[in-house]
């Protein structure tokens, strides 16, 4: 099985070899392996929309620490993505590629046993943490190692794997209300089997060898190539979109240097496009029971693994037009029909469940459709010697507002209303889409070394 958009023929000749190799079974191997991380974030995350509700009661949370529950793992992502972004372009991708799975499994464990609100906020936020590291790792290494006409596909099947793995969770969740009155603990808990799977999946990964060549070790990143993919590669080919550097350094020596070298626009646009997709789909995802109870909607849980089940689609939908009609059409549109869905919640009369459902469902789509763009983007517009910090950035950037949204929804609803806030959910929305107007590339026929050169 191969993926959409990787039968063609490479588009420019000039390119590097590694951009132009012929996708061969450790290519399709190596992004089924990446895809673990996204899978397990996206479980992580969806299976306390499921649990929240459940939790509330049990541990006596009131409005202040329904929201920071609910925001804690996002709180987290943030500093994961911040702090370990330019901690992979300094120590390597392969063995934060492990660790990170491995605090998933961890963590998950350990919530079967919380008795008191603030151990389960620590958790979540240990959680976050690792899912925020994992956005960096888990992109970098897709990237440095697949084709470009895999590349796009390949990212946003990052994003899928977030999808089913968030689909799935609801589905679990729903299957695991019948196990009485710790149902919570057993669905929170339940995080750690996929984890579990995919580190074991992950340990033989090899190091990126685009990533060796930039720490100066290119007879090491030249047998990585070797026996991975059976190619002979020169220096000045995997050196040609990075700068050699034997240095140690900081994280924070990696943010300046991104700055430094003009890679501050695309950390913005990046950093916007994230916040404007993230900040009402998370708050929307993580109170959606609850939203939809307050239009009318019964069997809410079902409902919600139904909608979260088309958003997958939606994902499959972007995955395939990605290499076709290009990021920026793709970006803008999605752009423009969810924020036509959130303006028919708020403004329309909706006397039928079936329509809010629907609506509902045509928001989740068309985000998820534009949501594999969130890899995609970063990946492709900063060099290897910073990718994980340009990908980190922008990660822990979209993570302020995703959290800022679902802490403060509880509230926004008690004094607004549930339309009244999904109408600040269309403003920002309709900020996306003016950023996305203005400034998004469009780099879909273009090598790493073109595509990173265009900041």
């Amino acid at each position: 099985m191969s993926l959409p958009g990787t039968s063609r023929e490479p588009l420019q000749n000039s390119s590097p070899t590694l951009d132009n190799a012929p996708v061969t079974a450790f290519h399709r191997r190596m992004v089924l392996v990446a895809m673990g991380g996204p899978f397990c974030d996206g479980y992580l995350l969806g299976i306390m929309g499921v649990a929240l509700s459940l939790i509330t009661p049990a541990l006596a949370l009131d409005t202040l620490w329904t929201g920071l529950v609910a925001a804690s793992v996002l709180v987290g992502v943030f500093l994961g993505g911040a702090v370990f972004g330019p901690i992979t372009d300094r120590a390597g991708r392969h063995l934060m590629y492990v660790l990170n799975l491995a605090a998933f499994v961890i963590g998950s464990a350990l919530q079967f046993f919380v008795t008191e609100a603030w151990q389960l906020l620590v958790l979540r936020l240990f959680i976050g943490i690792a899912i925020g590291a994992d956005y960096p790792i888990a992109s970098a290494l897709t990237t440095e190692l697949v084709p470009r006409r895999m590349r796009g596909p390949a990212l946003s099947g990052l994003v899928l794997a977030w999808w089913i793995g968030y689909g799935i969770s609801y589905w679990a969740g729903w299957l695991l209300l019948g196990t009485g009155d710790d149902a919570w603990r057993w669905m929170l808990a339940s995080g750690a089997v996929p984890a579990v799977l995919f580190l074991l999946l992950r340990a033989g990964v090899p190091e990126s060898p685009r990533w060796l060549a930039s720490r100066g070790r290119v007879e090491e990143a030249r047998e990585v190539v070797r026996r991975h993919l059976g190619q002979e590669v020169s220096a000045e080919e995997l050196l040609v979109e990075s700068r050699p550097d034997r240095r140690g350094g900081s994280g924070l020596g990696n943010l300046a240097e991104m700055f430094r070298r003009g890679y501050g626009k695309p950390a913005l646009f990046c950093s916007l496009f994230w916040i404007c997709q993230v900040a009402p789909a998370f708050a929307v995802r993580s109170f959606q029971p609850q939203m939809l109870e307050s239009f009318g909607v019964t069997g809410t849980f079902g409902a919600s693994a139904l909608i979260t089940t088309i958003a997958v689609a939606g994902t499959g939908l972007g995955l395939l037009v990605v290499n076709r009609i290009g990021r920026r059409p793709l970006l803008i549109g999605s752009f423009l029909c969810i924020n036509i869905s959130l303006i028919a919640l708020t403004v329309l009369p909706l006397h039928y469940a079936a329509l809010v459902v629907a609506l509902f469902a045509a928001f989740q789509f068309f985000e998820a459709a534009g949501s594999g763009l969130q890899f995609v983007y970063p990946s492709e517009l900063f060099p290897t010697d910073l990718r994980a910090t340009g990908v980190g950035v922008a990660t822990a950037m979209s993570r302020v507002g995703s959290a800022s949204s679902t802490f403060l929804l509880p509230m926004a609803t008690a004094d607004f209303g549930v339309r009244g806030t999904l109408a600040i959910g269309v403003a920002i929305t309709l900020i996306g889409l003016v950023v996305s107007a203005l400034l998004a590339p469009e780099t879909k026929d273009l090598g790493l070394a073109e595509a990173s050169s265009r900041a």
